[in-house]
């Protein structure tokens, strides 16, 4: 898969504008200081409150704040939460630290054939991909495998957690960001369409990835001469059957290509068995079996082992474009390495909040949940958030983690905000939002040389018209220092 498009896969995977239907009451309001002029008239603007907002701002050079309002409020992060994660796992797995999916026979070969089932062990991977499994295929191949007479086992005993329902956070069960962790997650368990205009032969063809065996578009969209707008509404999908979509409405000419990232409502191994099926035929081996949930059989021959990217690389997808799904394989990762048999929600923040304890960054109040900032219980404090990002640049792992942050004006989720001279490409910061829940928090260097970190978190119904206010609280240090 081209990198531009895996990009575009791994953005999908985040959210934004997502209902907030409860929120938690906010504890340790006190803070000191106030807000400054422009954050408080651009607060007041968007008709929120105060006291909805806490704002922490502390030059690196400087043994405490130079602004630090509610400070120790226990506010919903969203994304933001992806820093302790990120950050924690950097300093606990260590940046060079790699997945590694196993593959097993359970049978001889003979002549070709496997006679026996192929058996994949999940570790948790973050970003096993589609070409990751048919780069697999190729090295099956190179053994000497033409057939595969059994099924192929799914080993997923890594992870205990309970059922996941991807339309319980907002009812979308087909949106990238939703998708939930698995042991052998694939692909991030999502096809990406591409709908193309084709003028001269007036029709829109639409295609696929990954290659999936079976897949058959039932109806696609008319090409239209209409504008744009919204197009995914005008195309009135119909998802009912995920590998036979119909477009009964219309595509405009004017859109030009266009993706669109859906995670079908199927199985894992449904999903898995439709792509591992095209894959194999792809390189020629024979396979008729089905995709199956069960334990490593004792005395399984392994046959070749799979390495994810190091985990340097994986937390510049995480952060930059803010990948729910990616943050949770990474969080769980950790109940593992803390020895966990099976990574449990619960065994993970426990792995993190001791390592927190141990070095010196006690977050009494800190909620995870999930580990992403998918979520209507997460809980931090920005003036935690600004510990954190302190020990970060005095670790040892300070550049994978910086340079994992979206940068203003550049790239990530950050490539549309804060573009001017003052502000574009000297802003490090993870954003965050959910519907009544907008965040930042990072780092900021001015032109004059001085550094800072820096957090604002927003829990308000109208968090969504917070950007002035944040924009003023970035603005009024970085053009004045």
């Amino acid at each position: 898969m081209p990198s531009s498009r895996r990009r575009f896969l791994i953005s999908s995977l985040a959210v934004t504008g997502m209902p907030l239907l409860a929120r938690a009451q906010q504890v340790g309001l006190g803070g000191s200081g106030a807000l400054p002029a422009g954050v408080a008239q651009a607060l007041e603007t968007a008709r929120i409150p105060q006291q909805s907002c806490a704002f922490v701002l502390q030059p690196l050079d400087s043994p405490s704040p130079q602004i630090a309002f509610n400070g120790a409020a226990l506010m919903n992060p969203a994304s933001v939460l992806k820093l302790v994660t990120t950050y924690a796992a950097l300093r606990i797995l260590g940046p060079a630290y790699v997945w590694k999916t196993p593959v097993y026979a359970t049978g001889p070969i003979r002549a070709g054939v496997l006679q026996g089932d192929l058996a994949f062990v999940g570790s948790g991977d973050p970003h096993l991909m589609a070409d990751n499994l048919w780069s697999i295929a190729v090295r099956l191949r190179d053994l000497g495998i033409r057939r595969i007479r059994g099924d192929v086992l799914i080993d997923r005993q890594a992870f205990d957690l309970p059922p996941h329902n991807p339309g319980a956070f907002d009812g979308d069960a087909t949106a990238p960001y939703n998708v939930g962790p698995d042991p052998f997650l694939v692909n991030f368990g999502v096809l990406r369409l591409g709908f193309v205009p084709d003028a001269q032969a007036q029709q829109v063809r639409v295609t696929v990835e990954p290659p999936v065996a079976g897949f058959d578009l039932r109806e696609a969209p008319k090409l239209t001469a209409s504008a744009c707008g919204n197009w995914k509404d005008k195309l009135r999908a119909d998802w009912k059957q995920p590998f036979a979509p119909r477009f009964a409405g219309g595509f405009a000419a004017a859109c030009g290509p266009q993706t669109w990232n859906i995670a079908p409502e199927v199985s894992d191994n449904a999903y898995v068995q439709r792509l591992l099926a095209a894959l194999f035929a792809q390189v020629g081996i024979d396979w008729k079996g089905r995709v199956r949930t069960a334990n490593l059989p004792a005395g399984a021959t392994e046959l070749t082992v799979w390495d994810s990217p190091a985990l340097s690389v994986l937390v510049r997808d995480i952060n930059k474009y803010s990948n729910n799904v990616m943050a949770q394989q990474v969080f769980l990762t950790l109940a593992l390495q803390a020895g966990a048999q099976r990574a449990t929600w619960g065994l993970a923040q426990q792995a993190v909040e001791q390592w927190l304890s141990t070095h010196n960054l006690p977050m009494p109040g800190l909620v995870l949940d999930n580990g992403c900032g998918l979520s209507r219980i997460a809980r931090i404090s920005a003036a935690d958030l600004n510990a954190l990002l302190r020990s970060a640049w005095n670790s040892p792992v300070m550049p994978e983690f910086i340079s994992s942050l979206p940068l203003a004006g550049e790239d990530g989720t950050l490539r549309r905000h804060f573009r001017d001279p003052d502000t574009a490409g000297r802003i490090h910061a993870k954003t965050g939002s959910l519907d009544g829940v907008l965040s930042l928090a990072g780092y900021a260097q001015t032109r004059a040389g001085q550094r800072y970190t820096f957090a604002a978190l927003v829990n308000d119904p109208r968090a969504g018209g917070a950007w002035p206010a944040l924009e003023a609280f970035i603005n009024g240090f970085m053009q004045t220092a």
